[in-house]
């Protein structure tokens, strides 16, 4: 089974293990086939990151910079 690790309201990790698995790690283990490291749990629901698509960078190749062709 599939557990996310959750640290402070944030998934930290990805493991696999049993459902005996005792944990020796920080965070609480929720049993998830869908959350991914850096979604937040809140309230019983895991939910992907809000990217805000104004503050993000094209992505751009060192050749570009000097206005030559890659």
């Amino acid at each position: 089974m599939k557990y996310a690790v959750v640290e402070n309201g944030v998934v930290t990790n990805i493991i696999v293990a049993s459902e005996n698995y005792v944990h020796a790690f920080d965070g609480e283990a929720i049993r998830s086939s869908e959350a991914q490291i850096g979604w937040t749990y809140k309230d019983g629901v895991f939910s992907p990151p809000v990217v805000d698509k104004d503050t993000m960078a094209e992505p751009r190749h060192k050749s570009q910079e000097k206005g030559e062709e890659a």
